[in-house]
């Protein structure tokens, strides 16, 4: 059973501060959905003797060790070489991988160099991953003693891929035929991590469930799993208690978005939705149309920064604007009144506020939103206040604003 993992990152542009590793934020995240724990995250250059190093602490520390990057032709990408090492096994030329790589330059107009080859090099006897948007497979070996390795590419978009097509599976089958585990995953919102302690720490779990707390702004979630004899039993009471005490505060069961959730309700109650948005610049309407389908029940936004673009776009007044200011309940209310007006949408969500670090005042500091929601037989406007720094505030203010909505919807 794959109870430990490590994830490896490698390269230069990571350790010196010119890249950030989101891949190992994502590996976390998934490998945390389905139950195994993170001992360790290694992030090493681009230089043997440290890979090497890091391979040998995480087969100490894992029983499952997961790798990005270095797998590509130059001369620094030096991973499978250093993993071959490791393992004490020859470099072999896969020669399908190798004919599949000069048909896909061929096919792309693009000049074949002899350093494309090293892409097909792997070590012995290590399973070939394939790679289905990018050049560079991975590869996965069996360390023994039940641990495993697998290493992937480090562009981001290609190493996800890879992960959920072909990683992620691997490791729930071997996760099924270990044992008997079932699991859920609660998400969020209204809590602090310690509140939700708190509350569920009176729940008696007995010797075969655990709780498992993960926060990662403006998302907290809850992991219950559950092996062992009578599993399925003991999971839904468990389940149940868990419900009873945290009905207020869970938006979703299982590994969604606040966006998702909004967006399977305005599209199962009919409804359509219009942004006007200032102190979020956007990023309500980014989360709203990242989901595939959106179209359906989005019909678009404003993003209203300025006073001017407040009135030309909304018909917010001047009037509103000077006796109350861009961040109140008034001008609020007449930004989701105008664009409901001007798109036709069913619902008016719009979003005005002091993100910093400039421009608080003694009357509304830095951090002060507000939010407001316009529906045929409903208008209303509600204050809430945000610590933190701006990209903080900015992000805290889209999951209250999205909430907010998933509640509108549900009642």
């Amino acid at each position: 059973m794959m109870e430990t993992a490590v994830i490896l990152s490698t390269g230069d542009e990571l350790t010196t501060g010119k890249v950030i590793d989101t891949n190992s934020a994502f590996i976390a995240d998934r490998l945390f959905s389905i139950g195994v724990k993170v001992a360790a995250v290694l992030k090493v250059a681009d230089d043997p003797k440290r890979l090497l190093w890091a391979l040998r602490e995480a087969r100490a520390l894992g029983d499952l060790i997961i790798g990005t990057g270095g797998l590509g032709p130059t001369a620094d990408d030096l991973t499978t070489e250093m993993v071959a090492n490791f393992l004490d096994r020859n470099l072999i030329v896969n020669e399908q991988v190798a004919a599949d790589l000069r048909r896909r330059f061929e096919v792309r107009s693009i000049p074949w160099t002899a350093n494309n080859l090293k892409q097909a090099r792997f070590p012995e006897g290590a399973a070939i991953i394939a790679n289905p948007v990018g050049t560079a497979p991975g590869f996965h070996a069996i360390l023994g003693n039940g641990k495993n390795l697998f290493w992937l590419s480090g562009v981001p978009q290609e190493m996800t891929a890879m992960f959920n097509e072909t990683v992620l599976p691997w490791i729930v089958a071997q996760q099924d035929r270990a044992a008997q585990i079932l699991a859920c995953t609660f998400k969020i919102y209204g809590l602090s991590e310690s509140n939700l302690d708190d509350l569920v720490k009176p729940i008696d779990l007995g010797n075969h469930a655990k709780l498992s707390f993960r926060a990662h702004y403006p998302d907290l979630t809850l992991r219950l799993t559950v092996s062992g004899e009578a599993v399925q039993k003991q999971f839904a009471e468990l389940c149940d208690r868990i419900r009873a005490v945290l009905s207020p505060y869970i938006y979703a069961e299982g590994d969604l978005t606040m966006e998702e959730v909004v967006g399977r309700l305005l599209f199962e109650k009919q409804q359509t939705l219009a942004l006007a948005e200032s102190c979020t610049g956007g990023l309500i309407s980014q989360r709203i149309t990242r989901i595939a389908g959106s179209s359906a029940y989005y019909y678009g936004g404003a993003v209203t920064y300025s006073n001017d673009a407040k009135i030309k776009f909304l018909g917010v007044t001047a009037a509103t604007l000077e006796k109350h200011g861009a961040v109140s309940q008034q001008t609020a209310l007449e930004m989701s009144q105008g664009i409901r007006e001007r798109t036709g949408a069913s619902i008016g969500l719009s979003v005005t506020g002091v993100a910093g670090p400039s421009g608080g005042s003694q009357q509304k500091p830095i951090g002060t939103i507000w939010i407001s929601i316009a529906q045929e037989n409903r208008h209303e406007a509600r204050s809430f206040y945000f610590h933190g720094e701006r990209e903080r505030i900015i992000l805290g203010t889209s999951q209250a604003a999205l909430n907010w909505l998933r509640q509108t919807l549900l009642n």
